[in-house]
């Protein structure tokens, strides 16, 4: 649990930040789920920063929510070992990796018709 924790703070470093970068580049962590985000690179991310709390979730920048991760190794981790932080400091020092939001939105129809929301 220690080396987690010292992760947590070490990802947060600029060559945490560095290394990170790489893993995000690769699509280490995944890709969204969603399809308007057209398999937008996601990040790791923790609901709490409190440890045995919650395990590890992926953020999508894109769209800007949080899902479970595909992988059973991944959704087995403390999300406390990266925190809530990170996503959010990630895209902030590495600016040009935030991609635009999604405008296009799921609209349902029934044989071509929008379905009228009451």
């Amino acid at each position: 649990m220690l080396y987690g924790l010292i992760h947590a703070r070490y990802i947060l470093t600029s060559k945490g930040m560095a290394a990170m970068l790489d893993k995000y580049k690769n699509y280490d962590f995944g890709r969204c789920p969603r399809v308007h985000c057209c398999g937008q690179p996601c990040l790791p991310v923790g609901q709490s920063d409190i440890p045995r709390s919650s395990n590890i979730k992926i953020c999508c920048p894109r769209c800007d929510d949080i899902y479970y991760p595909r992988s059973k190794y991944q959704g087995n981790i403390d999300g406390a070992y990266f925190g809530t932080t990170f996503p959010h400091l990630f895209l902030m020092t590495y600016g040009h990796l935030k991609p635009q939001k999604v405008v296009q939105s799921y609209v349902p129809r029934v044989f071509g018709f929008k379905i009228h929301k009451p």
